[in-house]
């Protein structure tokens, strides 16, 4: 019945183009009376959140900049929404929102903001926007914004226009539309405006202004988002007589879900948020100083799986809900900002992206090339299986799967097991004829690093797999075990990368010395390779290849996939460079996962390093 029902409002509320094919009915007109400027003042604003609701500021704490700060989304999380961070700093660059039209909007810094929760008779709505709209990468964030400015104007969703009530059926319910309805105010015609509020001055007659204008504005099937922004954004600094109270850039607020939280605007569409996890409620904090990350990554370079000292990391980790609330100013008249907490759809796995694109794009120029690494790299012919061209490619490729799979989180039942790396093992390569001494030590130091990097990013896949699985059954022990468990083989992943990366790099260096040219991919190669891959998939001896290096038949339908998304175009160029830029990308991949917070593998005590898989 209620999916019937979100199908009719949905209907209802498309029109246009779509009325004209399927004669599909417009929103019924619900009765509203044109208000005069007495009812406008009495009504109070849909969202009140003030400076009166901004009680959680920490002015104790200015003067204390974490030196480090985890990316806060690698972390892992639930399938509820809650992520599980360890005492520590994290960061956001996430979406954020005017939440007060009619008031200024600085693009310099300087001005500090802090934590509000989110009041009003339309802030569970509002929430609802913002949370939905990180899942619906399609509707950009303009679309966003201007349906919060119909949301703080009380706007007829009925007056809207057409693609203004296709993106308010997506991101609201039909019981949420009915409920806007129902408190909406009715157009003012621009004519009667400057009569209407005439006697009002200062934040009030800014505010009911720009309410007015954004209800008119949105009713226009041709207004553009420049003229809503132009009514709603005011540019500048406000006037200080506006200045109820003096907050600096950068001020902490204790958020009472447990951590504390700071913003950081870039206008009024872009916030970064900082967070920082006390060790417990009564840690002493050192004002004024820097915080370190206990156990520099770089000590771990000399591939030992894990520094053995148990006081170089904490286990006190929890899962939290992350609710950034509202960014409010101590000028009443500058801009308070919503904040959206979920990823935002054009940042999503931006970088990893960029990076899995390198490795896929280098493995495809490989592939195009058909030739295989004992052609590339001159190793004779009959080296071992591992060291052909399409173990070589389908490596890069597992690479690459990892890489997104460490952003998910599919249920395993078997989560009361701790995962450990099995190492896919490699004979190495003895010099002779054809394999110098100088390349046969960078093929085999190249293949430790490759297997110890799949071996850890498999463990710290389970890992997260059974965190999920815990979760399913409500074990929240377990489910904090396994979360401990990704976050150190995540480290540990990084860690790995950025050694394979300087091996690899060596490995090319090694070559070009001894001969290697490059050669140069065009569009008709890319094509070619693109449609045979296209009609016939990976050859059988690349699908025997991911076998040996554990892939599943869904990774390695994957891989096919990934590489067929590739336009011709786009795999042009040289195969040196797309080397370089594998290369280079490994490294910043590598980086951002050393960036996690120090756990110590209790669980590997009494294991000796490598194990190998059978």
């Amino acid at each position: 019945m209620r999916y019937k029902l979100s199908l009719l409002f949905t209907l209802l509320l498309v029109s246009g183009t779509a009325q004209a094919q399927f004669s599909i009915p417009s929103i019924p007109d619900i009765p509203i009376n044109l208000p005069v400027l007495g009812d406008l003042l009495e009504q109070e604003p849909v969202i009140t959140t003030g400076l009166g609701d901004a009680v959680f500021e920490c002015p104790e704490m200015d003067g204390f900049e974490p030196e480090f700060f985890t990316p806060l989304y690698d972390m892992p999380i639930n399938s509820d929404g809650l992520i599980f961070l360890l005492p520590g700093a994290y960061e956001l660059e996430a979406r954020s929102y005017c939440l007060h039209a009619g008031t200024y909007v600085s693009d310099t810094g300087g001005n500090g903001y802090i934590y509000a929760p989110l009041e009003g008779s339309r802030s569970d709505i509002i929430q609802a926007i913002l949370d939905r709209s990180s899942d619906h990468g399609e509707i950009n964030q303009t679309e966003v914004q201007s349906l919060i400015w119909a949301v703080l104007a009380r706007c007829k969703f009925s007056d809207m226009s057409d693609n203004k009530k296709v993106n308010a059926s997506i991101l609201l319910t039909p019981e949420e539309i009915f409920e806007l309805n129902g408190g909406a105010l009715g157009l003012i015609p621009d004519g009667m405006l400057d009569d209407l509020f005439k006697d009002l001055t200062g934040p009030a007659r800014s505010v009911l202004e720009a309410e007015a204008g954004i209800r008119n504005t949105l009713s226009r099937a041709e207004s553009s988002y420049e003229e809503l922004e132009e009514i709603a954004i005011i540019h500048g600094d406000p006037p200080e007589e506006y200045n109820e109270r003096d907050i600096p850039e950068g001020r902490w607020s204790w958020h009472p879900n447990g951590y504390y939280i700071r913003y950081f605007p870039r206008g009024y569409k872009h916030t970064r948020i900082e967070l920082w996890v006390p060790l417990n409620e009564n840690t002493e904090i050192s004002y004024g100083n820097t915080l370190t990350k206990a156990g520099s990554t770089g000590q771990r370079k000399d591939m030992q799986w894990y520094d053995p000292s148990p006081d170089n990391g904490s286990q006190d980790g929890n899962f939290f809900d992350l609710d950034p609330g509202i960014a409010q100013p101590g000028n009443t008249m500058r801009q308070r900002l919503a904040i959206a907490a979920g990823k935002s759809p054009e940042q999503v796995d931006k970088a990893i992206k960029k990076i899995r694109d390198s490795m896929d794009i280098f493995s495809s120029v490989a592939g195009i090339l058909t030739i295989d690494i004992t052609s590339i790299f001159d190793v004779g012919s009959e080296m071992l299986g591992w060291i052909s061209g399409n173990m070589f490619n389908m490596l890069i490729d597992k690479w690459s799967i990892a890489i997104k799979s460490l952003g998910m989180d599919p249920p395993r039942s078997d989560y009361t097991v701790y995962a450990i790396p099995l190492v896919v093992h490699v004979d190495s390569l003895i010099p002779r004829d054809g394999l110098s001494p100088q390349k046969a030590a960078a093929l085999n130091s190249f293949a430790e690093a490759a297997m110890g990097l799949i071996a850890v990013m498999d463990a710290a896949q389970i890992s997260l797999d059974r965190m999920g699985g815990a979760f399913d059954d409500n074990n929240d022990f377990w489910a904090i075990e396994q979360a401990l468990c990704y976050v150190f083989y995540k480290d540990l992943s990084g860690v790995f990368m950025e050694i394979t990366a300087d091996r690899f790099d060596h490995l090319f260096d090694v070559c070009r010395l001894e001969g290697l040219q490059d050669t140069y991919i065009t569009v008709a190669m890319a094509s070619a390779y693109l449609n045979n891959l296209e009609a016939n998939g990976f050859s059988a001896e690349a699908i025997e290849a991911a076998y040996y290096l554990g892939m599943t038949d869904e990774q390695i339908q994957n891989a096919l996939e990934i590489r067929l998304s590739f336009t011709p175009e786009e795999l042009e160029g040289s195969l040196f460079e797309a080397a370089d830029n594998c290369i280079s990308f490994m490294h910043e991949c590598g980086s951002q996962w050393q960036r996690m917070p120090d756990v110590y593998p209790y669980w590997t005590e009494g294991v000796t390093y490598p194990q190998y898989a059978d």
